[in-house]
């Protein structure tokens, strides 16, 4: 088979000998699905607009971030970790309730080989020639990483197929054909397909209602106090997209040039958003931020509602954010920080939308739809405190 050219230049993969693969540059940004059969042969488009063609399914997995997980919990109930021969070490240190979860369903998650990362330049090539994987998953990020660090061609050159997914950078783009391209790759279709079923039945209409809004309060999405420099933000990435997806306007995107950064003290006082989110998780092991005056946002599967609440109530100690008038009005929120970069996110857009315009979504109860959905959809029961406020 000729090689053929990525889009910008880069060499695609090619065939791959166990398990017959192609590869070749597409048109278009969003993922897609073809030729589905179980144990067939299938393309899938990634969300770099890559095309990948598979002969026969893959057996053997390796994912750049174990975090690829949070969808693996959904698509296979009996055991999320099917399929995968080695994973990133990123789920074990930044959602260690979530993880112990997966463990208790799957105990030999505990001994799956770990490999290290791409951008901290501690993946040497001969580790994932080591796993023989059928394909290597990366995320957008990784995968950025890996063009800027010439790490593709060594993929190539190696013949190791890769796919793309995110739901970190652009997750109101991104999020359905992460979930769809991953459901393939694990053979995991018909589950995939009730996902994005369940995930459209909730998003969509929240999102057509916001586009129609007059009034769009402000907010101010606080990434991590705590554990992050005071003031970190996202603007139009992440969960600041879902923001002014759900309704609201997002103090960030005209004070930072970038995706993302940190606001100064001066700059959220003189914003005084009427609304203040903030993420937060399991981080009892994570070192506070010799910068930061507040400890971390208690949420997760361990947490409880007093923690939650007092961890969101000493967020006023950030010297001057007492100043803001939604410490004033009680218009504080707390989010599971995970959800920016887990197909979980409909809860934030739930939750966004009820938080920025109350009356306009005065029918929605994320708490009944996270419920619904563990019920439904997940290996264990919900647990814990993933949303509060003050």
């Amino acid at each position: 088979m000729r090689r053929r050219t990525l889009l910008m230049a880069l060499p695609l993969t090619a065939v791959l000998a166990g398990c017959g693969v192609t590869s070749r540059a597409g048109k278009g940004s969003s993922s897609g699905v073809s030729a589905g059969a179980s144990g067939g042969g299938f393309e899938v488009t990634d969300v770099t607009g890559r095309k990948v063609a598979f002969e026969t399914q893959p057996t053997n997995i390796v994912l750049s971030e174990s975090r690829h997980v949070y969808s693996l919990a959904f698509l296979n109930k009996a055991n999320p970790i099917d399929k995968v021969v080695a994973w990133g070490e990123d789920l074990q240190k930044a959602a260690p309730d979530f993880y112990d979860k997966v463990v208790a369903v799957a105990p030999k998650a505990a001994e799956l080989p770990t490999i290290g990362s791409i951008a901290k330049d501690n993946l040497p090539i001969e580790t994932l020639v080591k796993y023989k994987p059928d394909v290597f998953v990366m995320t957008l990020d990784v995968y950025n990483a890996a063009k800027e660090k010439g790490y593709l061609d060594k993929l190539d050159g190696q013949k190791i197929t890769y796919v793309v997914t995110d739901f970190r950078r652009d997750p109101v783009k991104n999020t359905v054909p992460s979930v769809t391209l991953l459901g393939a790759l694990f053979d995991r279709r018909k589950e995939a397909e009730a996902f994005v079923s369940f995930y459209k039945q909730h998003v969509d209409p929240v999102v057509e209602k916001a586009k129609s809004l007059t009034t769009r309060p402000t907010t101010f999405l606080w990434r991590g106090p705590g554990v992050n420099d005071p003031g970190s933000t996202y603007s139009t990435a992440n969960m600041g997209a879902i923001v002014t997806a759900t309704g609201g306007t997002n103090i960030a995107d005209s004070l930072l040039s970038g995706e993302e950064g940190v606001l100064t003290p001066e700059q959220v006082i003189a914003s005084n958003p009427q609304n203040i989110i903030a993420t937060g998780g399991e981080w009892q092991n994570q070192k506070i931020k010799d910068t930061a005056q507040t400890s971390y946002v208690h949420l997760g599967y361990k947490a409880d509602d007093a923690s939650a609440k007092a961890s969101l109530e000493q967020l006023r100690n950030q010297p001057g954010y007492d100043q803001i008038q939604a410490f004033t009005d009680r218009r504080v929120y707390g989010i599971y920080h995970q959800f920016y970069d887990a197909p979980y996110n409909f809860i934030a857009y739930l939750t966004f939308a009820k938080w920025q315009n109350p009356e306009a979504f005065a029918d929605i109860d994320p708490e009944a739809v996270w419920k619904d959905f563990h019920g439904q959809y997940m290996p264990w029961k919900a647990e814990g405190v993933f949303f509060t406020s003050i």
